[in-house]
């Protein structure tokens, strides 16, 4: 009897010292036993595909979002709503603004170059053509000079006004370059974004075929638990019932 020990699944149980009816009870609860173990595991299985597909569509709907912010923030750039800035276009846009302040003085005449914006005159008058000549403006009016004798590089307003002139084509040409850089970025973030959502969706349809299977072994599952309870159950029945018998023949 010890020798049916591990047929069909069932182990561990000793046949050596039952009787018929309680040896094949004690196989049929074993076999409920170990299918009802498989059919709970099936079940967590399932349940945890299930979590990871919600995961994977929440992680789709976080990144859908991300992409409608990009688009706004691509839009605006487009229309220039956003203005575009960094050290290049913030450092001409003071060298504009201080001469503004130096033409502001008086237009048609001549004017130091640091006047209304710095005190020490004399250097900043000096360090202001030198920005001018770096930045390869050029000279509308006469060249700018000592026009008083006291130190300072004075110009002209004619000669400011096409510094200013040149200085906002610099910016603007800076401005659309930030611009245009930031909007490849963006669009590389959003492609870089459609790419884990096309990801994330083969993903998904893959758990999906799989969930199937999943679904068809629980339904397995299920069927032969419910028949190893009905086996067991109608055995249970059939010894009652040749108890009753043997006990009603013997009255």
């Amino acid at each position: 009897m010890s020798g049916l020990a591990g047929a069909g699944g069932i182990s561990g149980i000793d046949l050596q010292n039952l009787d018929i009816e309680t040896a094949m009870m004690a196989i049929q609860s074993q076999r409920s036993q170990l299918l009802e173990g498989q059919l709970r595991g099936q079940l967590d299985l399932v349940s945890a595909r299930n979590e990871q597909i919600a995961s994977m569509h929440e992680s789709i709907s976080g990144k859908q979002s991300q992409i409608t912010d990009l688009d706004s923030q691509i839009d605006a750039l487009e229309t220039g709503a956003v203005p575009a800035s960094n050290e290049r276009i913030a450092e001409l846009t003071q060298m504009r603004d201080q001469l503004q302040q130096v033409l502001n003085r008086d237009p048609n005449g001549w004017t130091g170059l640091s006047w209304g914006w710095d005190k020490d005159a004399a250097t900043s008058s000096h360090d202001m053509l030198a920005r001018v000549k770096s930045e390869g403006l050029t000279n509308q009016g006469k060249d700018p000079k000592d026009i008083d004798g006291n130190g300072t590089m004075d110009a002209e307003g004619k000669t400011i006004k096409g510094w200013i002139e040149q200085l906002n084509s610099k910016i603007a040409e800076a401005s659309e370059a930030e611009k245009t850089t930031k909007i490849n970025s963006l669009q590389t973030e959003k492609a870089t974004l459609n790419n884990e959502i096309t990801d994330l969706k083969s993903g998904i349809d893959a758990l999906n075929n799989t969930q199937q299977m999943d679904m068809l072994r629980l339904q397995s599952l299920t069927n032969k638990r419910n028949e190893a309870f009905d086996v067991m159950s109608n055995f249970i029945k059939k010894m009652q019932d040749s108890r009753s018998s043997i006990v009603g023949n013997m009255r």
